[in-house]
């Protein structure tokens, strides 16, 4: 038998189709675009969603067997929501998660729910990309959208509605919202009043690994699929990287360097804390992952080689010869909401180059990566201490993972496979089509680990100097200017 997996990101739809032994057989990607129309925004076209999928899951399926595909599962990118009419249309372009436009709103949405309360029910600190104010932006700018709005969807509901028929989502990915209830995981009802989502039409809410529907006629024309093929609920991309990565609590950290930075640590209750926002487990068993994010990783690097050219082959030294960088591109989200916090560099002087600005990005979203995992390592002693398993398009750089097994101070382990997310959902798929009988059986199954670089003990030591005698006071001096700017 082979499973699918579709994972639905922010910058392009990624397909494999593995075995039960997690042998990959075939793989392929459609791009994503996004729009930035303004400071702050980020935008996508919906329709893109289901073209960038169906485009990738055709091709990929081409190279296989077709009648040896078992079911198919999704994994899609979380916060990013679409506003519908009655006829399926977008009335706009989708918010992403990426979107802060909607700093001023966030004062609005603490006064209607509380945000102590919000973040106990929810897991989440409510901050600039949760959707609550994002709606009351729409509201305040926007409100003839509104208007012709009648449905409310995620990534998640729009695809398994172009699959399946069926729009429904994971609890295990709309979590991340600010909507759903840890508790009863479920929509909360006061959560969508305050912002307007009362008046429409919200998508069910399925756990992860449960079979939502058969592919529908309309769904095996576009991809080449069978109708009737099981689809299976799989959940939000993060989630299913974890799963991907084989993360269960106690086996260490997962860091995904992708265009965020998320670091996160399974766990087995659902306890709340700023330091991280508490997410149901892309697992049936009910388990949780707590995760922190860097708003920019690969971003920015992205960033610097389109507007500067690429870094060059310069040997550049640990410290980058006193060049500091504070990596806040996109606001601040943890441990502390600063949406308009943003980037700066310290120490220039004449004998810095490209290649040293290059090389402070890539410590400065490791210098950052440590502060948050020493917020965890405080909280959870040992488990959480042991080992950081990595992937994404950061992870091909070794230069990144050498920088960054030295300034946390723990081995990083590569993931075999390139695309875990995707690998996520092909295994919550496999369980859900009843291949495994549970994420244990299919994690020993189908995981495998990759490559582990481990930490220089004097490297090490280098960098907990630099770390505690550089970047947390620029740190601290860039969050300082950010809170008395003008524009904040």
């Amino acid at each position: 038998m082979l499973f699918l997996g579709l994972d639905s990101g922010t910058q392009s739809a990624k397909v494999g189709i593995w075995d039960e032994t997690g042998t990959c057989v075939s793989r392929a990607s459609r791009p994503l675009s996004v729009q930035t129309p303004g400071e702050g925004w980020a935008e996508q076209d919906p329709a893109e969603w289901w073209s960038s999928a169906a485009g990738a899951v055709s091709e990929a399926v081409s190279r296989v067997e077709v009648s040896r595909v078992a079911a198919v599962g999704v994994s899609f990118q979380r916060e990013t929501f679409a506003l519908h009419d009655d006829e399926g249309r977008a009335v706009r372009p989708s918010l992403l998660w990426l979107d802060i436009r909607a700093g001023a709103e966030v004062q609005e949405a603490v006064r209607r729910v509380g945000a102590e309360a919000y973040h106990r029910r929810t897991g989440k600190p409510l901050d600039a990309t949760s959707v609550l104010p994002r709606m009351l932006w729409l509201a305040r700018h926007e409100p003839l959208a509104l208007e012709r709005a009648s449905r409310w969807m995620d990534v998640g509901a729009f695809l398994m509605e172009r699959l399946a028929g069926i729009p429904a989502t994971v609890s295990a990915g709309a979590d991340t919202t600010g909507l759903v209830d840890l508790r009863t995981r479920w929509w909360a009802p006061d959560h969508l009043a305050a912002c307007g989502l009362d008046r429409l039409r919200m998508p069910g809410l399925v756990e992860p690994g449960h079979r939502v529907g058969a592919l529908t006629r309309e769904a095996a024309e576009a991809t080449g699929l069978p109708a009737g093929l099981p689809v299976v609920a799989g959940g939000g991309d993060g989630q299913c990287l974890a799963v991907g990565l084989g993360a269960t609590p106690g086996t260490g950290f997962t860091l995904t360097l992708g265009t965020s930075v998320i670091l996160g640590v399974a766990h087995g209750t659902a306890s709340v804390s700023p330091l991280y926002r508490t997410l149901i487990a892309a697992r049936p068993d009910r388990q949780f992952l707590r995760e922190s994010v860097i708003q920019s990783g690969t971003y920015v690097v992205k960033w610097f080689e389109e507007s500067f050219g690429p870094p060059g082959n310069a040997d550049v030294p640990r410290g980058s010869d006193g060049l500091v960088t504070v990596p806040h591109w996109w606001g601040v989200r943890f441990p502390e909401s600063l949406p308009d916090a943003r980037g700066a560099t310290f120490g220039w002087s004449h004998r810095h180059t490209r290649a040293h600005f290059h090389r402070s990005i890539l410590e400065g979203v490791a210098f950052e990566l440590r502060k948050l995992a020493d917020d965890h390592r405080a909280e959870l002693p040992g488990g959480a201490s042991t080992r950081v398993r990595a992937c994404g398009g950061g992870a091909r750089s070794r230069t990144w993972l050498g920088i960054l097994a030295e300034v946390i101070a723990v081995p990083v382990e590569t993931a075999a496979e390139p695309e875990p997310a995707a690998l996520g959902a092909a295994m919550l798929a496999a369980v859900g089509a009843g291949a495994f009988p549970d994420m244990d059986s299919v994690t020993a199954a189908m995981v495998r680990p990759g490559e582990t670089i481990r930490p220089d003990e004097a490297g090490a030591a280098a960098y907990d100097a630099l770390y505690r005698g550089g970047y947390l006071p620029a740190r601290e001096a860039s969050l300082r200017f950010s809170r008395q700017s003008p524009a904040s």
